[in-house]
């Protein structure tokens, strides 16, 4: 009995593997069985399958992509990503409201990668990182948005500001309403400096947190109860950093600047 196409793509980790390792081009048997990790024996059944279904061509040592498994592997390499995008913190994701991140980019979630959940101890639960801090110390520019007052946050942006850093932040109105309150003269000293710029978004922001360096993305989002759970998602790789500054972006042309309070 003949296997249906999607069985013969996803039903095996070793031929999906080997359709996404030729999508660069054709390899060499021997480069396949090293990147793959796979035995010949292990590897040759499956090639023999790919071929029979016309996904690939084995010409003596040499393995390579048909025009049909072209098609397949170029619509099934973004699929492939998106879900090992969302299985590496499927909890969080599947907790979590999404809703705050646009349409154009949730579909492009895959350029995330990898990541971990930074989730302090009660001990810690109002410090800032101190290896992340260290690090944004570290960038030319950073960006931020934000929904609530974290107590650390007013006086870490003085220090960025200090270090000859470029800070632009979004807040929300009410959050900006709270940092005023509370915190006036040190927002005041923060636009002084010509490096801190403040802009209010109107409402609610419905986004907990966000913050890109030039070494990482940082994104906080309210659980599907709308509470803050403090726990972060941490990115470090310049497709990340890209998609964040994409994130900031759509939130600053809707925000207005402050230039005084």
């Amino acid at each position: 009995m003949r296997r249906s196409l999607i069985d013969v793509v996803f039903m095996s980790e070793k031929r999906k593997n080997l359709l996404l390792l030729l999508r660069n081009g054709p390899r060499k048997m021997e480069e396949i069985l090293e990147t793959l990790d796979v035995t010949r024996h292990a590897m040759l059944p499956q090639i023999k399958i790919l071929s029979e279904h016309g996904l690939v061509i084995k010409s003596k040592d040499i393995c390579r992509l048909t025009e049909m498994g072209e098609i397949i592997v170029d619509d099934m390499s973004p699929l492939v990503g998106t879900i090992a995008t969302l299985e590496g913190n499927h909890q969080y994701w599947m907790e979590h409201d999404l809703s705050p991140i646009p349409l154009h980019l949730l579909r492009r979630i895959r350029e995330l990668h990898s990541c971990h959940v930074l989730e302090p101890d009660l001990n810690d639960m109002f410090e800032l990182n101190r290896e992340l801090v260290e690090q944004a110390l570290n960038s030319g520019s950073i960006m931020g948005a934000t929904s609530f007052l974290h107590p650390a946050f007013p006086s870490f942006l003085l220090d960025l500001v200090k270090n000859g850093i470029d800070v632009s932040i979004v807040m929300s109105e009410p959050a900006l309403e709270k940092h005023i309150q509370d915190y006036k003269d040190e927002l005041e000293v923060f636009l002084k400096s010509k490096k801190g710029k403040l802009f209010v978004y109107p409402g609610n922001l419905d986004l907990a947190s966000l913050f890109i360096t030039d070494e990482f993305l940082m994104m906080c989002l309210f659980d599907r109860s709308g509470n803050y759970d403090r726990k972060d998602l941490v990115f470090c790789n310049e497709d990340a950093l890209n998609w964040g500054r994409e994130l900031f972006e759509y939130y600053l042309l809707r925000s207005k600047p402050i230039t005084d309070l």
